[in-house]
């Protein structure tokens, strides 16, 4: 009972219901969108027209009318001069944004500083103020948020192409101009939306991490938007949580949460994680080691199933403790035995597996020289490197090729 009121008394309070919904609508048409900002490489301009809407904020200000109306006109503005000058000069799309927001961002804050209203909150325009949410408000959260998601909903085949290949969207004939600057516009009413919940300093924020948490995830489009949906959903329910009971920004708490999402994923992403990727990599030098280590017994012992620690050491270049810890190991696998304290051979299964290095090794040597026309005394180095990623079926394919060859180029005998 403790933990459910826990969970209910924040939303005993109007503001709080409110507050929450306009979070909720928020983190799902932010998220959406925000993958096609991370596939078509547009954070910049996210972040851009984010700023450049502050301008909207003094005009709707002066002229005594709604500050969406405002924020949205001179965020379309923003988005359109930014495609204007990128189009019609030499300027790169990156250096046209970087004049545009910043040129739109002082000029709104030369207006607010003309103003001089305390009317105007600065504070809750730059970083939100989710709890002060409105009904009219949230109405116009959720109508923009409604346009957003059918526009999308309907043309989501054609605006996929457009992110991915808008070479390939032109030769069939889709009007690549019009969906540019569609996603512009709708990129344009999205940041509108989450201004009242994040503000523009944080909106950038909901509009990419979400998307590129999703991104290193999954790969498939609509999986990457569901998953992008439920990553903004949560965070703005957690950061609005958090900012509840610990009294702290609900817009800048909703931004962390994501943020922490985004480096879970970026750590512990099952495909592309660091941590896994680091896994894997010491997995892969790992059982290179093991294999160089039963290569060098194989040829050190030379039929007779026998080699002396030192001589191993040697001939991998490493010291005789390192061989002899190597050795420990290979005998925990079940791949040696040794016979004495410095003097081991092959189990029956280290001996099949160090053959089969062999007889990979020696084959590729075989191929490279009788197929790729390089010099024998050249193929060592190359075989070594392709022997470990080389299966048994890959040694059938090379040795069908070769028409089953008996030695390699050096005239050493290839294993069966």
């Amino acid at each position: 009972m403790d933990f459910l009121n826990y969970l209910i008394d924040p939303f005993q309070y109007e503001f709080m219901l409110r507050a929450l919904t306009a979070s909720l609508l928020v983190g799902v048409i932010s998220s959406v969108l925000s993958c096609y900002l991370v596939v078509k490489k547009w954070a910049l301009l996210g972040d851009a027209i984010s700023h450049a809407v502050l301008p909207g904020v003094a005009i709707a200000f002066l002229l005594k009318i709604s500050f969406f109306i405002g924020d949205l006109f001179t965020g379309v503005l923003t988005a359109l001069g930014i495609g204007i000058v990128t189009k019609y000069s030499k300027i790169k799309e990156d250096t046209a944004i970087g004049v545009m927001f910043t040129t739109a961002f002082a000029f709104g804050i030369l207006l607010l500083s003309l103003i001089r209203a305390k009317s105007i909150d600065l504070y809750h325009i730059l970083f939100g103020n989710v709890l002060g949410v409105s009904t009219t408000d949230l109405v116009l959260t959720a109508v923009t948020g409604f346009v957003v998601l059918i526009v999308i909903i309907v043309l989501f085949k054609e605006l996929l192409l457009h992110a991915f290949d808008p070479v390939m969207a032109a030769s069939i004939g889709l009007p690549t101009t019009l969906f540019h600057y569609l996603l512009m516009f709708l990129l344009s009413m999205t940041i509108v939306a989450s201004l009242q919940t994040v503000g523009i300093v944080l909106v950038i924020a909901m509009l990419v991490t979400p998307g590129a948490t999703a991104y290193l995830l999954v790969k498939r489009m609509p999986t990457m938007m569901f998953i992008a949906a439920l990553i903004g959903v949560f965070s703005a329910l957690a950061g609005l949580y958090f900012s509840f009971y610990f009294n702290v920004a609900s817009g800048a708490m909703m931004v962390l949460v994501a943020g922490l999402i985004f480096v879970l994923a970026f750590l512990f992403s099952p495909k592309d994680g660091v941590v896994w990727k680091f896994i894997k990599k010491r997995k892969i030098v790992y059982s290179t080691r093991v294999e160089d280590y039963l290569t060098a017994i194989y040829r050190i012992s030379n039929g007779s199933n026998s080699a002396e620690v030192s001589e191993v050491a040697k001939s991998v270049g490493e010291n005789e403790s390192k061989a002899y810890s190597m050795l420990n190991r290979l005998t925990k696998q079940g791949l040696i035995e040794f016979k004495s304290k410095n003097l081991f051979g092959f189990t029956q299964k280290g001996l099949e597996k160090a053959s089969f290095m062999i007889k990979a090794h020696r084959l590729w040597e075989s191929y490279l020289v009788g197929k790729a026309d390089m010099p024998a005394e050249s193929v060592h180095e190359l075989a070594h490197k392709l022997e470990h990623v080389t299966t048994e079926d890959i040694a059938e394919e090379i040795i069908k090729e070769l028409k089953h060859p008996t030695k390699d180029p050096h005239g050493k005998v290839i294993p069966k």
